[in-house]
């Protein structure tokens, strides 16, 4: 696959993946072990989830001005200032006086919002119609960070204290520096259009984005509880490492015929992936079946993938070209807007009800309402190469 793209276009989307894919390693590193963390600041679980999904609704606050911003200014200089954001946000996370300082330091982190900047210097410098395909290599990035962190932060806490995962996640921060400086950024356009704004049907497919990532944090909420029934955290990687591997294959094996316009087609099989999977994965407390854990973890990843992947170019596809930054940034704060609320929701849910079926009911009723707003969209025809 990689032989569709020139050296150069190949340079940038490994280099991109690289920054984009470190960031969410120190992201993701903290997240088995965070519960414990802010348990040492308080015991509210009120709180403790506030801390927890802090960063997503900064990321949501500012995915749309960054977008906007590089659109205007360029995307390295708007990276940049994310990571730098990015690193002053984990190292007060790895020191707060209190759970109100957690909270400021998660704040903070989620700030730097590089994703839409990132994704939308990719789209300007490869083809329309290998776009698919890049937004897959990123998604795998993405994919495997995730793997990696959830992986070696819980071991990291044995041989660190609590407080190092955060330093070490602002150093990787610090490195993501180099592959950033590398990229030769296009000078094809430098000027600011009137037209670059949100467009309204592309705000009704980022808020599909909302409800993905609504359930994804659901996900990893439940994840530790479920996952415990079988093995210890830090056997976490005997399920994630062939889920994401099998989940990674279907989304490079998607994307090439994603590309020749069944873009909306693989738009609506990745939400009713998702749609499968969460009554398989909601079912598992009564099967207690670690094959059937396999397969529910599996669906999800599969589902996720793919909507990682097709979903960045239907909003591309829709968007003008001197606009991707802005629609993908707004795009990116529905998902990390989703993360926020999904992680309070589902705590208050979980706390208040201590039952799971209520959480199932409500993230069923979320995906099937995306399938409609997907149909509203493009009636689920297919949105064809447009390279205005």
């Amino acid at each position: 696959m990689m032989r569709l793209f020139s050296k150069e276009q190949i340079k940038i989307i490994s280099l991109v993946s690289m920054t984009i894919g470190m960031r969410t390693l120190g992201l993701f590193m903290v997240l088995p072990i965070f519960s414990i963390y802010g348990s040492i600041f308080t015991n509210s679980y009120i709180l403790i989830g506030l801390a927890l999904g802090a960063y997503g609704i900064t990321m949501a606050i500012f995915q749309t001005p960054l977008g906007i911003l590089s659109d205007r200014y360029g995307r390295k200089k708007i990276m940049a200032v994310g990571i730098i954001t990015f690193i002053a946000g984990n190292l007060i996370s790895a020191y707060p006086v209190n759970i109100y300082g957690l909270i400021i330091g998660r704040l903070i982190e989620g700030a730097g919002a590089v994703s839409s900047a990132g994704i939308a210097l990719v789209h300007e410098n490869v083809s329309p119609t290998t776009r698919n395909i890049s937004d897959a290599i990123i998604g795998i990035s993405i994919g495997f960070s995730f793997m990696i962190g959830v992986i070696i932060g819980p071991l990291l806490s044995i041989v660190i204290n609590y407080s190092g995962i955060f330093i070490i996640a602002a150093i990787i921060g610090g490195i993501s520096f180099i592959p950033l400086i590398m990229i030769k950024e296009s000078k094809k356009i430098k000027e600011f259009s009137a037209n670059s704004g949100i467009d309204k049907k592309l705000m009704i497919v980022s808020f599909i984005s909302f409800f993905i990532y609504f359930y994804m944090i659901v996900f990893y909420l439940y994840l530790p509880y479920f996952s415990l029934k079988y093995v210890p955290v830090s056997g976490f990687y005997k399920f994630l490492i062939p889920a994401v591997i099998i989940a990674g294959i279907i989304g490079l094996l998607i994307a090439r015929p994603a590309d020749k316009n069944k873009t909306v087609f693989f738009s609506l099989v990745s939400l009713v992936v998702l749609l499968i999977s969460i009554p398989v994965y909601f079912m598992n407390p009564f099967i207690k079946n670690i094959y059937y854990y396999y397969l529910a973890v599996t669906l999800f990843y599969s589902g996720y993938i793919i909507s990682e992947t097709v979903f960045p170019t239907l909003i591309t596809r829709l968007a003008r070209r001197d606009s991707y930054g802005g629609n993908l940034g707004f795009y990116t704060s529905m998902q990390h807007a989703g993360v926020f609320f999904g992680a309070v929701i589902a705590g208050l849910l979980i706390i208040n009800i201590n039952r799971d079926i209520p959480v199932m009911v409500l993230l069923i009723i979320s995906i099937v309402f995306s399938i409609f707003m997907l149909y509203y969209v493009t009636k689920f025809r297919e949105v064809y190469l447009d390279t205005h």
